[in-house]
This record gives structure tokens, sequence and C-alpha cells, in this order.
């Protein structure tokens, strides 16, 4: 018998009414249920696996939470080490201090991690551009990131102790892992569940250096029965690739095969990193495909990696994918994001009329308002 437990007490730290975070493994692909009223005596502990609950609630806020919409934040992928480490001398949370508002006001906020977590103070190490101090964790938790995925190609940089630490640090800070193996992550608000299945498929050396650390390396098998199972308990679906080429701007076929694969077996969204910036939004069978989240911080030389946007994903009260806003960013000097408007004001006008231009030539509704694109669908 599987055996794990529920987490009460614990308060997302937006404050989201009526919600829950639940971990789900390959041995419990079946057991997920309803997450049941706090005020209920039923024992759930067979139900569901890690859950984080708001256990604050009342009558009436459930009944208007269930019927609410619901908005997650995607963050660019996280790579703090080597220079960005030096730039900010260890204290990455000023890093974020200029976008902490725009990402903390979501549902969930979610990034790719490419970087693992030393318990040394300070980092002398040929591979330091991978590795970071734990106090990482004060800039994750400043940006409120409730799930970072270590499916990347370069978690395996370093030996499996510091990976475990990785995983152990992030976890025990309330930040929720995903790109494990067969383990999506899913998210509940009201009646809403989503699920994010994430994976690499940028190898490095060979694929048991990954297995064997429970990193989820990309396979058309596992990902489509990642997702048929997870279309069982969720309502919407998040497919995340780490693929592309990362010094190439440009999409692949191979990026494109998998995307079609994943939006086939029942993916709502596919999205990626690790290739180089962002490129316009476009759509198979009606459902967005984001190539590229491009990076949230770096300390890429490529004018392309310092570009990107945050892209906040909308969920309508009918539990579909009704809008996706994008906000531009930039990487300055390799050491803060900034709205790209204050670091400059006709670099990002340019840059939000070129990728509006591009969804408008793909025939997406979308318009620019408030310095931000807009794409309803």
């Amino acid at each position: 018998m599987v055996t794990f437990s529920i987490v009460t007490g614990l308060v997302l730290k937006n404050e989201v009414r009526n919600s829950t975070i639940v971990y789900k493994g390959e041995e419990a692909n079946h057991m997920i249920a309803d997450i049941k009223d706090s005020n209920t005596k039923e024992d759930n502990t067979e139900e569901v696996i890690g859950a984080i609950s708001n256990v604050e609630k009342e009558n009436k806020e459930n009944t208007q939470a269930i019927y609410s919409d619901m908005t997650l934040t995607l963050l660019g992928e996280i790579m703090m080490g080597g220079q960005v480490t030096t730039n900010v001398d260890y204290s990455y949370s000023k890093a974020f201090k200029s976008v902490y508002a725009l990402t903390n006001k979501s549902d969930f906020t979610y990034a790719n991690f490419a970087t693992n977590i030393t318990n040394l103070e300070k980092i002398e190490n040929a591979k330091s551009k991978y590795l970071v101090t734990k106090d990482v964790i004060n800039g994750l938790n400043a940006l409120g990131i409730d799930c970072a995925s270590i499916a990347s190609d370069h978690m395996t940089d370093f030996p499996s102790d510091i990976i475990n630490n990785t995983v152990s640090i992030l976890e025990k800070n309330d930040i929720f892992v995903a790109g494990k193996q067969n383990m999506p992550v899913y998210f509940e608000k009201g009646d809403k569940k989503v699920a994010i299945i994430s994976t690499n498929s940028v190898i490095l050396g060979t694929s048991s250096n990954y297995t064997k650390n429970n990193i989820s390396i990309y396979s058309k098998e596992n990902l489509e029965k990642n997702i048929k199972e997870a279309k069982q308990s969720a309502d919407v679906i998040i497919v995340d690739i780490h693929w592309g080429r990362e010094y190439e701007y440009s999409v692949t076929e191979q990026m494109r095969q998998i995307a079609k694969i994943a939006i086939d077996a029942g993916a709502d969204l596919v999205m990626g990193e690790h290739a180089a910036g962002v490129y316009p939004i476009e759509m198979y069978h009606g459902k967005p495909i984001i190539f590229s989240l491009g990076y949230l911080i770096s300390d890429s030389d490529l004018y392309v990696g310092k570009e990107s946007f945050l892209f906040d994903i909308h969920i309508s009260k009918d539990k579909k994918i009704d809008q996706i806003t994008m906000t531009p960013i930039y990487i300055n000097e390799k050491k803060e994001v900034l709205l790209y408007k204050d670091y400059d004001k006709e670099k990002s006008d340019s840059y939000i009329n070129q990728y509006n231009e591009w969804h408008i030539q793909n025939s997406l509704d979308s318009t620019i308002r408030d310095n931000k694109i807009v794409i309803n669908f």
C-alpha cells in the first residue's frame, strides 16, 4: 500500500483561497481525488501526495473560489551561478527587486531552475556557472516561486549528493520540484486542477546520468503516458520541455515534433527553455506553443538571451486557457532583471511591436496594452 501525508497549516504565498499543490508519483497515478473541505473529518492520506492546503476557509469563500478563474505566471530559465553570483555578491534576491510585484501576484508561479545548490558559503569551482549557494532561496521566495523544475541539461554537472541537496533545499523551503521522472506537479484552486509535466531533451553525456538522479528525460512514450495519466486528474495540462539550441536563435524541427506529440496526447499548452531567446507563439490544433520562455536571469552574452518576457496564463471559469499576457523584461549587466521599458523604452516598444506583429501574422488575436502583449483565445 502506498503511504503519504497531507501537510496542513501552510498558506500559499499569495494567500489563494481553497488552494492545493499536489505531488503524484507513478505508483499513485490513479489515486488523485478531489480535495475535501478542510472542515471534514475524512482521512485523505491515501488520496493525495504531499498536499499543501489552506485550512482557513469559510463556506462563502469556498463557493466564490470554486467558480473563480486562475492565473499562472511562467518565468524564464533561472541560471544564477558564475558571473551572476559574483555580480550580486551572493545576495541573489537583489536581482529581482524590480519584478517582485509582478511575479508574486498570480495563483501559481513556475520556473526552470537550471542550477544546483551547494551548502558552501562561497563557491570556487570550475563549473560554478551552474552552482549557487543556499542563499538563492531568498531570491526564489522573493519571486514567489511555488514550483521549480530540475529537468535541464547541466543539473548532472555535479555528483548525486549535490543534486539531492538541491532538491532537498527547494522542498524544505516550500518550493515543489518538477522534472522528476514520472512525477507531474498538480496545482488546484477551487474546482480547477492544473498539471505541469516537465522533462529534458538536451542530454550531456548519457541518459543514465539523469535517470540515476531521478531527472526526467524526454521520450515520446513517457511523455504520452504522463500526459494521458495526468489528464485523468487535471483540467489543464501544461508540458514544459528543455530543448533546442542554446546559442542559435531558431525553432528546430525536433521542437515542433515534440510540441505536436504533446498536444496530440492531450496537452493544453506546451512551453520550453534552453533554446536561445523567445519565439512568437504558435498554435497547433487550437493549443498555444511557447517555444521558449527565454531567461529570467543568466550570464548570456547573446542579445536575445538578455531580452525576455514574463508570461501570465489566464484560465477561465470554464477551465480553459483564454489569455496569455507577456510583459517584456531585460537582464541588465548579468546582475538584475528590469522591466524592459525601464531599461530602454524605445527598444522595449520595438521589441513588443515585433512580437505582436509576428503573432498577428500567426493569426492570433494579439494586441498591445500598457506595454504588454495580450493574446486572447
